[in-house]
C-alpha cells in the first residue's frame, strides 16, 4: 500500500494556487480556509494519517471505495482523498454555506468531486439510493455531535459494514487535555463567547448556554418561578431546545429533575452542538457496540512543521508519543468497524 504521505507534495502544489476570496462571500468560511491553508503541512499530514488507517482496516483498495467527508467544512480532506484516487467521495457539512464554499474550492483546484450533501447523518441517508458508501470519514466532527446513537444509527442503515475514522482532540486519555477543554466548556456555559476568541469560532458572539436554556424556559413556561427556572436551566445543561421542553414538562407532571450531562459538558440550546465534549473510551466503546461496530484508539501528533523553539517542543513531544501514547497526544485519531 502507498503511504498516503506520499501524495502531500503535488497536492500543496495546488493549494499554493487557490484564491480565497473566491472561495465563499461567507467570512467565516474564508477564515476557516485560511487557517487550514496556513498550517496545510501539519492538516495534510492528519489528512494522510487518516486516509492510511482507513486503508489498514479496509478489505478494499482505495479504488473500490466510496467515502464521505463528513461535517467537511471547505471539504479539504475529501478533496485530498479524491486527489489521492479513492473512486467516489462525497462531501458532506451541515451548513449549506461550506458545502458551497467545498464545491467552489474543489473547482479552484480541478478536483471533480462527486456529490455534495447539505445537512446532518439522515440528510447523508437519504442522499443514497443505489451506491452503499463503504467508509466515513471526518477531522473534529465527532465531539460536536448532539445525538450520537442517532449518528451511528445513521451510519449503520448506510451500511452495517462501515468503516469509519474520526480525529477529535477531546482526547479523554489526556489530563491535560481534559483540563484544558474543561475551562473552554466552562466559559460557554457560564460566561459565553466571542469571535475573538479563536480563529475558529465562528461568525457571531454567543451568550452563556445556562442564559440561553434559562430564556427558553421563560419563554415557553412563563408561569414557573424564578427558583424553578433556574435550578431547571442548570439541570438541563447538554439539551437542545426540544430536549429541554420535554424535560421540564416532565418535571411539571412528575417533578422529577432532569440529569445534566456528565462532567462539564455543555451544548448550544439552540442547535445541540456540543462545546469539545469529553466521552470516556467505555462510552465510545458502547455508541459502537449499540450499533454493531468496534473501535480503536490511536494517539494523534503535535504541529511539528513550522519551525522555531515551538517546534522543537513539539517534536519532543511527538517523539515521547511513542512512548506514552495518547496520554499525552493533543488529539485522537478513532477508528471504527463491524464488530
Amino acid at each position: 500500500m502507498k503511504d498516503f504521505k506520499a501524495f502531500i507534495s503535488d497536492f500543496e502544489k495546488r493549494l499554493s494556487n487557490i484564491i480565497v476570496d473566491d472561495i465563499s462571500p461567507e467570512l467565516y468560511c474564508r477564515k476557516y480556509l485560511s487557517h487550514l491553508l496556513l498550517h496545510k503541512k501539519y492538516y495534510l499530514a492528519i489528512y494522510a494519517d487518516v486516509l492510511n488507517k482507513l486503508i489498514q482496516q479496509s478489505s478494499k483498495v482505495k479504488e473500490e471505495i466510496l467515502l464521505i467527508d463528513f461535517g467537511a467544512g471547505n471539504g479539504l480532506l475529501g478533496i485530498f482523498a479524491k486527489c489521492c484516487g479513492f473512486k467516489k467521495v462525497i462531501i458532506n457539512d451541515i451548513d449549506d454555506k461550506f458545502v458551497n464554499a467545498s464545491r467552489k474550492l474543489a473547482e479552484q483546484l480541478d478536483i471533480k468531486i462527486d456529490g455534495f450533501i447539505a445537512g446532518d447523518i439522515n440528510s447523508v441517508q437519504s442522499y443514497f439510493k443505489n451506491d452503499m458508501p463503504d467508509a466515513v470519514i471526518a477531522t473534529d466532527v465527532i465531539e460536536h455531535v448532539y445525538d450520537l446513537d442517532d449518528f451511528f444509527s445513521g451510519i449503520k442503515k448506510l451500511n452495517p459494514s462501515m468503516i469509519t475514522v474520526f480525529t477529535t482532540a477531546s482526547n479523554p486519555f489526556n489530563p491535560f487535555k481534559v483540563n484544558e477543554l474543561k475551562k473552554i466548556q466552562l466559559k460557554d456555559e457560564l460566561k459565553g463567547g466571542d469571535p475573538g476568541d479563536h480563529i475558529l469560532f465562528g461568525e457571531s458572539p454567543l451568550e452563556p448556554f445556562l442564559k440561553i436554556r434559562e430564556q427558553v424556559i421563560k419563554k415557553n413556561y412563563p408561569a414557573l418561578t424564578d427558583k424553578e427556572i433556574s435550578m431547571l436551566a442548570t439541570e438541563t445543561r447538554g439539551m437542545v431546545e426540544y430536549n429541554i421542553i420535554a424535560a421540564v414538562d416532565e418535571y411539571k407532571l412528575s417533578g422529577k429533575l432532569p440529569v445534566p450531562a456528565n462532567g462539564v459538558n455543555t451544548c448550544n440550546p439552540l442547535n445541540g452542538s456540543w462545546t469539545e465534549r469529553i466521552l470516556s473510551p467505555e462510552a465510545y466503546f458502547s455508541l459502537y457496540s449499540n450499533a454493531g461496530f468496534t473501535c480503536k484508539f490511536y494517539a494523534g501528533f503535535y504541529n511539528d512543521y513550522e519551525g522555531g523553539l515551538k517546534s522543537f517542543a513539539k517534536k519532543m513531544l511527538n517523539a515521547g508519543i511513542t512512548t506514552f501514547g495518547k496520554r499525552i497526544s493533543p488529539y485522537i485519531v478513532i477508528v471504527g468497524f463491524k464488530k
